[in-house]
């Protein structure tokens, strides 16, 4: 009886264990970085597709959505880089997006995918690389 009890407990302690995101907090930082206002001016939330983080650089690839789930625009794809301050405070200035208006397009495939990552990765070869990889 003891023996059942005690296997019961261990089951459940390691089933909450597993629901429990470790990088909730870390993930919501990140989509916090992003704007938050749609051109019709609309607050949104994002979908999210892709967010790899590794170490203070993320990459993110999200849908803008309305409150009720529905898509305001097209995909998103960002660059964000965790920014900390240089003061003694050490103070957190939060996730800022990188400006992706100088990466060269892929014009053999659609607006965001592999060609344009790899182009993104050739403007900016100082980012990690395992922000880009498929999880």
């Amino acid at each position: 009886m003891i023996l059942r009890l005690l296997a019961l407990t261990c089951a459940i302690l390691i089933a909450a264990n597993c629901a429990v995101d470790p990088n909730k907090n870390e993930r919501k930082a990140v989509l916090a970085g992003l704007s938050r206002k749609s051109g019709n001016g609309k607050i949104m939330s994002w979908k999210v597709n892709i967010l790899n983080i590794s170490g203070d650089w993320a990459f993110a690839d999200v849908t803008p959505v309305d409150r009720t789930g529905h898509p305001l625009a097209e995909q998103k794809v960002a660059v964000l880089h965790h920014i900390h301050s240089h003061s003694h405070d050490g103070s957190d200035k939060g996730w800022k997006e990188l400006d992706l208006s100088k990466v060269p397009r892929d014009s053999n495939e659609e607006e965001y995918g592999p060609g344009f990552q790899k182009n993104i990765r050739k403007t900016f070869p100082f980012l990690p690389k395992q922000i880009f990889a498929k999880r």
